[in-house]
Formats: structure tokens, sequence, C-alpha cells
């Protein structure tokens, strides 16, 4: 499956044991207040042209850059025309749910666009999901999938997915087995950071990565 993402992302784990430069951190300050939609401190989105401060006044730049970026790179992808739009279950996107994170997350993102009225909200878990499903392993893909549910008539329709931040990518996929199950025809996935361990994924990038290759490079 193909992902389409901004920046290269360190876990707190590597920031404390390891040195970045601005830029990683830059990245890690913005993928984190995309997520949350909360500031923790002044960072700066650094796109094509220059660098765009940003501080508590101005907060919501963050997700509205990443939505201007997800509205662009949906625009150049020939075979992604006109697909629902459908956000990755946060923790708290349970079936009985009337808003989860990852939901105001994506309309936050999407209001400026278009978009926005592609956004539906059609994934969400059975039951809470463990803490660490996020950072699972390949092998654990179908019990994941099994814990979703599609709470939307997906048959038929092209699907991309929303996600802040993705680590295996165990859960995306997971989540492409559900929506498939479903009827759905799942085109592929964008993502504001992907979690990185070297130099080779840029802080602030147009960058993709296909999630099946990756697990074939790590077996």
């Amino acid at each position: 499956m193909k992902i389409l993402f901004m920046c290269g992302y360190y876990s707190d784990a590597a920031h404390q044991s390891l040195a970045r430069t601005q830029d990683y951190w830059d990245a890690y300050h913005f993928c984190r207040a995309v997520r949350s939609g909360e500031f923790e401190q002044p960072f700066q989105i650094h796109t094509q042209r220059d660098k765009v401060g940003v501080r508590a006044s101005n907060i919501g730049l963050a997700r509205r850059a990443y939505g201007k970026f997800i509205a662009n790179r949906i625009a150049e992808e020939a075979s992604w025309s006109s697909p629902l739009l459908v956000p990755m279950p946060s923790d708290d996107a349970l079936i009985d749910a009337t808003q989860f994170r990852s939901w105001v997350m994506a309309n936050e993102a999407l209001a400026p666009t278009e978009l926005k009225w592609s956004l539906v909200d059609a994934l969400f878990w059975t039951k809470p999901p463990p803490p660490l499903v996020q950072d699972a392993e390949a092998s654990q893909r179908e019990a994941i999938a099994a814990m979703m549910t599609c709470d939307f008539p997906v048959r038929g329709q092209a699907v991309v997915l929303i996600d802040d931040i993705i680590s295996t990518g165990t859960t995306l996929l997971a989540a492409r087995e559900r929506l498939e199950a479903e009827g759905a025809v799942v085109l592929g996935a964008l993502a504001c950071g992907h979690v990185t361990h070297d130099f080779n994924i840029k802080p602030f990038a147009r960058q993709e990565i296909w999630l099946e290759d990756k697990f074939a490079d790590a077996t």
C-alpha cells in the first residue's frame, strides 16, 4: 500500500537519547501539534519556500498545513480521483463515539479545502484497543482487523486513509483489510509523520513508502 507523508518523526525516546538537528525537532513538534491540536512549544513548519513560525496564538496552522498537504498530494495522484477520506480510528474511536480525536484532527485539517465533503467516519473499534496496537507486529494484523468495524456503506467506493503518525504500518494494513472486506477499494494512505531511526527520511519533504516493501525488508 502506498503511503504519502510529510515528516520524518523521531520518537520521544529517540529524542532523549540522540542528538537531532533543529529541523527534526521542528518536524517532531509539528507532528505532535497535528496529532493533538495543542501547543507545547514554538516550532517552525518548513515549506518549499520558507519557514513558518508557530506559537500558541496560531497553533491551528499545524493542522491546516497538513490539510493542504493532503489536498495537494491527492490532486497529484492521477489514480486517486474523488476518493472517500477515512480517518484511522484513534483509541477513543469506539463504535458508540459521537466524535473522536483523529476525526476532529482530519476535520480541522481539511476544513479550508473542498475535501472536507469527502471525509467520512467509517472505521471504529468494537472494543478499546490495546495500548500498543499502533506498534503491533505484522503477525497481529488479522487480529487488529477483527477489532475494527466499518460503519459506512463503502462497497464499490475508492478510499484513502488519513493518519497522523505511522510506525510499523500494521494498523493501516489492518484497516485496509477491514475496508476491503466491506467492498471498498483502498487506494493508499496519507500521514503527517513516519517514525524513523535514520536520516534517509527527511524532516520535511514530499515522501512516500510502500508498506508491503517495508515489511519485506524487515523479514
